[in-house]
């Protein structure tokens, strides 16, 4: 019966439930069936289907939010660059900005969006920020604007003093910028966007589609190409910049930032040597970085200080989420038990790493277990699901590569093992 469920995720969501694992969504059914009053699995499915609200305490309970505040900064300076270069500096444009988020989460990513305006002295009423999401939950804390310790995890906390004013309960973001953003209950895949073609300038959609299987991909980008200004920019995850974005999109190639903008061929011709005119100076300069993850941001910032080392599902009252086992101990018994050949012992205790914890080296190491036992696509997504978590995970970035290649995508093989050359030293 849990398939039947799972199936009807996929069809209503998108969500490929291997890029989640299997025992995490089943784990969130059994929890969701104990709080429904159901007898047993049949009927909650039943209730699944004839109830919304039933369904999206499901899908809150399956779709688990991980973000903060500037997470991964390198996207958030080119952003900053090209509202500067081409909104800001040519004093003769002054027409209305429109930045969309989706998917937003608690609303971590569309309120940086809106920091980052205001720090750069853009006009307030030149400003539309949408932020989409299919968690009504999520967006329910997006607009209370409170959040904990753990939404703030970058290295440079200066815009907490800013921009937040401590309370009791957490911090409380300033209305000046909670006003700049209006929140929407949406699903990308199911929902009918057509009257917003070319809508908006900016679209940031980032760690949305590893959830989705190829066909859904693809359905989704095309989304995302109807939605985009024929001049605006796409900003995807760092494990997203795949064939499905590049059928209809070009990269940047500004390092770090996954930025892109719609392929020649459309209205939008000579868009890409515009970019990179504009963008030379910000392309010279992100050419020579050090990589996300040795500049102190995300998950490196998140293991420096245990009070923050936990999911932000931790906070959200999931129970059975937070344990007394020490995680490492944890990762290091599944890799002990993988090298002696136990892979069904070693991916039962991954699966249960990951249900608890965020943990890269339990999705690497799952990876592996899964090439081990040729599931190679869940192999793939395994890997995937690493490097975003941990953009620059050498081992992960290496095993990618030669999936990409096997799937016969020479580009992205190449970019890949460009990462994993930058990642390793």
């Amino acid at each position: 019966m849990c398939e039947k469920i799972e199936i009807l995720l996929k069809d209503k969501i998108g969500l490929n439930i291997s890029s989640v694992g299997t025992a995490s969504v089943q784990n969130a059914i059994k929890r969701c069936l104990v709080n429904s009053g159901c007898d047993d699995l049949e009927q909650y499915y039943q209730m699944l289907l004839s109830s919304e609200d039933e369904f999206k305490r499901l899908v809150e309970m399956v779709v688990i939010p991980e973000t903060w505040f500037f997470r991964d900064d390198v996207p958030f300076d080119i952003f900053s660059g090209h509202i500067k270069s081409g909104w800001l500096i040519p004093k003769e444009n002054s027409r209305m900005l429109k930045v969309l988020s989706v998917p937003c989460s608690t609303g971590e990513e569309p309120y940086t969006i809106a920091m980052v305006l205001d720090k750069s002295g853009f006009p307030a009423d030149r400003l539309l920020i949408d932020a989409i999401d299919i968690s009504q939950a999520s967006l329910d804390k997006a607009v209370a604007g409170v959040y904990r310790d753990n939404s703030f995890r970058s290295a440079d906390l200066t815009f907490q003093t800013t921009y937040f004013k401590k309370i009791e309960s957490g911090y409380r973001l300033k209305e000046k910028i909670r006003g700049r953003v209006n929140f929407h209950h949406g699903n990308l895949l199911k929902d009918d966007f057509s009257l917003m073609k070319g809508c908006y300038d900016v679209v940031f959609c980032r760690n949305l589609l590893i959830y989705f299987d190829s066909k859904d991909q693809k359905s989704a980008v095309h989304k995302l190409h109807d939605l985009l200004a024929p001049d605006g920019v796409l900003f995807v995850g760092h494990a997203e910049a795949n064939n499905n974005v590049n059928s209809l999109f070009k990269s940047l190639r500004l390092r770090g930032a996954f930025a892109f903008v719609k392929k020649d061929g459309d209205e939008s011709h000579s868009v890409v040597g515009d970019y990179n005119k504009r963008f030379h100076a910000f392309s010279k300069k992100h050419g020579s970085m050090l990589s996300v993850r040795s500049r102190h941001t995300s998950a490196d910032q998140v293991l420096k200080n245990s009070a923050r080392n936990k999911p932000f599902s931790a906070y959200m009252g999931i129970a059975g989420y937070e344990t007394k086992n020490d995680e490492q101990a944890l990762v290091s018994k599944a890799k002990e038990l993988a090298d002696e050949g136990a892979l069904e012992e070693a991916e039962s205790l991954c699966l249960d790493l990951i249900a608890r914890f965020s943990n890269a080296d339990a999705y690497y190491l799952l990876g592996l277990v899964y090439e081990a036992s040729s599931r190679q696509s869940m192999a793939e997504s395994m890997f995937r699901k690493t490097i975003y978590l941990v953009p620059d995970h050498a081992e992960a970035l290496v095993h990618l590569a030669l999936h990409a290649e096997r799937n016969g995508d020479s580009g992205e093989a190449q970019s890949l093992r460009r990462r994993a050359v930058r990642a390793s030293q």
